[in-house]
């Protein structure tokens, strides 16, 4: 072989070894901005999922508390009618005692 050929050969082994680092470096970048997309994604989704649960969490918190008032109220409001029942019926029974003290009173 000649010189000349030797040279050229090796002039274009470096071009072709210089174009497939080229051709790697930019793989090698579109594979980078693949997988920061993917993880951005990744990262939107984790966050609406997290999002939706805080929600119904907060929904369920919110619907429990509710019953939970509603229930307390109920039981309020039976404890007040049974009060409010006994105290009536008491007091017809305190007028007549007190009637009959100040009746009992006059006559002495």
């Amino acid at each position: 072989m000649a010189r000349d050929e030797i040279l050229s050969k090796i002039k274009s082994a470096e071009a072709q070894s210089r174009a497939a680092v080229q051709q790697a470096l930019e793989e090698k970048e579109k594979k980078i901005a693949a997988a920061t997309t993917e993880a951005m994604n990744l990262v939107k989704s984790a966050e609406i999922d997290a999002q939706d649960y805080y929600d119904k969490s907060v929904a369920k918190a919110e619907s429990d508390v509710k019953a939970k008032k509603q229930s307390i109220i109920q039981s309020g409001d039976k404890n007040v009618a049974s009060m409010s029942g006994s105290a009536s019926a008491k007091l017809d029974k305190a007028v007549e005692y007190l009637l009959k003290e100040f009746m009992g009173s006059l006559h002495a």
